[in-house]
């Protein structure tokens, strides 16, 4: 028998064929890291991942609803009933889609009751309202939602720069109530109520900016004073005048709104005064050269009046206005030639102007100078052929008039 022959396996070619699958491996290992650490990371969330995966399938259907109801399509939504806002909204989608916005205020109100906290509910139901012209409702359901304060402000922008006044009143009422510390949404209101003289309204947000604001712009003084004045509060007109002039001191409007105060009270010694102070800044400032004048003329200083009148015609020469008050202190002031002087200014500059014709012709008719006058009011016929004046004035006989 022969001793068996005792050999040793050959492993080379097993180790060849494992070299190959153990790069593979590497470099599958790689890859899967970033799996094997989100696991790792997931696992003590599981509880949060199940809910959200669970909430997702709930809200399928009402998503699914409205997705087919912005393709025009007719979804199913019987049985469907929300037990949250993301679900409360998608129905009331469906139903707007279909022009029901009853239904579709209906499932609103009721997600905001389900929803926590329900803000973005509460916002769809604002929105609603308002489109409705349900202002006031509207207001209770976005009272204190801070987040929605600044699109109310943006919608209020844009309907004042489309000169809608009374839907930018109703947008920054609803951002001032949104977020009662947004003050340039008071600051919009006040001024956009000032502009269609709905003063109180003015004056409350104004009262407001002036309670809480740091530094109030001059425009809050001076238009809060102003709607003061026109509601004939006028000690709290020349109060807050007056307080918005001390931080900006050369501020014309406060000047000219401060002599208006004084005017509307027949203060005329302290509405030139305030004229006075003004032009000592602004010596070329004709309106209140000529805002100066009318006051002087009121107070029965007709020769003052001319002298300051001059000046608001030398610094604006094209007003008429300023030309006819001119005529009429010149006149009172007995100084035909420069009233006279002073029609022809302003025939010159509206020629076609009736009632400049006929003030023009009664003081050349009363100043002796019948032809001119007989002259203006045949112009006046040329404009209007039944003007009564004209015809009148003309229809009396005129002896040797002077020519």
């Amino acid at each position: 028998m022969k001793t068996a022959e005792m050999t040793t396996p050959d492993k080379t070619q097993d180790a060849a064929q494992a070299r190959p699958r153990a790069r593979r491996l590497g470099a599958w290992l790689p890859r899967l890291l970033p799996v094997v650490l989100l696991l790792v990371v997931l696992v003590p969330f599981r509880g949060p991942l199940q809910a959200a995966v669970k909430r997702n399938l709930a809200n399928r259907p009402y998503l699914l609803a409205a997705m087919r109801a912005t393709q025009d399509a007719k979804p199913e939504t019987d049985g469907l009933e929300p037990t949250s806002g993301v679900q409360a909204r998608a129905l009331a989608y469906v139903a707007l889609q279909g022009d029901r916005p009853g239904e579709g205020l209906h499932w609103l109100l009721l997600g905001a009751t389900t929803a926590d906290p329900a803000m973005l509910t509460r916002f769809e139901i604002c929105r609603l309202l308002m489109g409705q012209g349900r202002i006031a409702e509207a207001r209770n359901y976005c009272r204190g939602a801070v987040a929605t304060a600044y699109f109310w402000l943006a919608q209020g922008i844009a309907a004042d720069e489309r000169h809608a006044p009374e839907m930018a009143i109703a947008y920054f009422d609803m951002a001032r109530t949104a977020d009662p510390e947004l003050l340039s949404a008071w600051e919009r209101l006040g001024r956009a109520a000032f502009n269609i003289e709905r003063y109180g309204e003015a004056v409350e947000a104004y009262e407001h900016v002036l309670a809480t604001q740091a530094h109030p712009l001059a425009d809050t003084f001076y238009q809060l004073g102003l709607s003061y004045l026109a509601l004939e509060r006028i000690d709290d007109a020349r109060k807050t005048l007056e307080q918005g002039l001390e931080i900006y001191p050369y501020q014309r409007e406060l000047h000219l709104a401060l002599a208006d105060t004084a005017r509307a009270t027949n203060d005329l010694v302290t509405a030139e005064e305030w004229y006075a102070r003004l032009l000592q800044q602004r010596p070329d400032d004709a309106y209140a050269w000529a805002a100066r004048g009318e006051v002087a003329m009121q107070r029965g200083l007709a020769k003052q009046a001319t002298i300051y009148l001059e000046e608001a015609t030398s610094l604006q020469p094209t007003d008429v206005g300023h030309w006819l008050s001119l005529a009429a202190a010149a006149a009172a002031a007995g100084d035909s030639h420069e009233a006279a002087m002073a029609y022809d200014k302003a025939l010159a500059l509206q020629p076609g102007d009736v009632g400049l014709l006929l003030g023009a012709a009664t003081f050349f008719a009363q100043s002796g100078e019948v032809a001119r006058a007989h002259a203006l009011y045949l112009q006046v016929l040329a404009l209007e052929p039944d003007n009564p004046t004209a015809t009148a004035a003309l229809a009396v006989p005129v002896a040797n008039p002077t020519p």
